[in-house]
């Protein structure tokens, strides 16, 4: 019987404590809407003095920009213009006079903020590179698992040709940013001697399987005539009755494949890196919270609670003080 009235007494005072803890902030919430009524004109000039200045303040703040490029990157470049445009980004910030003097970028204050890029997935690059016996990139693709487009990128990283790169830039920047960042790149030592050495390379392959071809249509020519076949070096050589007609045209056929390919390639030679797209640049819009407008009269308002709530202590602390040293 003791235990049952025990239990009753304390569940009767917790209910009471937590009436009271709701009371109490009742009362809070009510003295608070009084002391916002008594100072209701003190609060609203804190809101339009807030939205003014925030105005004001608005318009020397110009917002940042945006802009995506296509690249195409020749030779496999990829890594060196990943590379390069990290340290792009890395010197901008850093707004280091000289690099930036050097490659032709403002230096008074920062165009480029950021820059992330991509590979752009394409199997079709990917599986050029395997034969098509090979069996080495089926292996691969049943063992990989992907979570994401990411993740097939990094895989393949070295393998593509086409990037897509975003900019982030401050409001100075604009498109002659965007054309100094592809001059950079092509300027790079290293991309620049890829780029010369892979062009020339292009160009003596195309010239070898021209000439490939034109023996091959030549000893076609003389086979058919049932004579000698011809020869660069003057020699004759007799006909062997193992000569394959059907392979020598699938060989010709294959090399004109493979000049064609090089051809289309050779249009894109000129540079290493090639932008294949017209950039539009457009302003980043901010959320409305993150306005000057929005945030100056608030904060004011929240200063002017502050202020009173650190009046209110003072003076009780005063009080105490008082009625302690009696």
């Amino acid at each position: 019987m003791s235990q049952a009235s025990n239990d009753e007494i304390d569940l009767g005072y917790l209910l009471n404590k937590i009436n009271e803890v709701f009371k109490n902030i009742s009362i809070r919430i009510y003295g608070s809407i009084q002391f916002c009524l008594r100072n209701w004109y003190l609060i609203l000039g804190l809101l339009i003095a807030g939205v003014v200045a925030g105005y004001f303040s608005e318009i020397d703040t110009k917002p940042s920009k945006k802009a995506t490029l296509i690249l195409r990157t020749n030779f496999n470049t990829a890594e060196y213009t990943y590379s390069a445009l990290n340290t792009l980004v890395l010197k901008s910030k850093a707004l280091d006079t000289a690099f930036l003097k050097e490659n032709g970028f403002k230096t008074a204050s920062i165009e480029i903020r950021g820059i992330e890029i991509t590979p752009m997935i394409n199997f079709k690059d990917i599986t050029e590179n395997f034969d098509k016996n090979e069996r080495v990139l089926e292996a691969l693709l049943r063992n990989l698992q992907f979570k994401d487009e990411e993740a097939v990128s990094n895989s393949f990283y070295s393998g593509y040709k086409f990037h897509q790169v975003n900019f982030v830039m401050s409001n100075h920047a604009n498109e002659i940013t965007l054309k100094r960042a592809i001059a950079y790149l092509n300027n790079n030592e290293i991309i620049q001697r890829t780029a010369q050495n892979g062009k020339q390379v292009l160009e003596d392959n195309i010239a070898m399987n021209d000439f490939s071809i034109k023996q091959i249509d030549a000893t076609i020519s003389k086979y058919n005539q049932n004579t000698f076949m011809g020869s660069t070096s003057g020699q004759l050589v007799v006909v062997d009755k193992n000569f394959s007609y059907s392979g020598v045209l699938m060989e010709k056929a294959k090399l004109q494949k493979e000049n064609t390919r090089l051809k289309n390639e050779l249009v894109y030679a000129d540079s290493a890196i090639i932008q294949i797209n017209n950039p539009n640049i457009v302003e980043e819009g901010r959320p409305i919270y993150t306005m000057k407008y929005v945030l100056y009269p608030l904060f004011f308002v929240f200063l002017f609670f502050v202020f009173n709530w650190l009046s209110i202590k003072y003076k009780k602390a005063k009080e105490y003080s008082i009625i302690k040293n009696q």
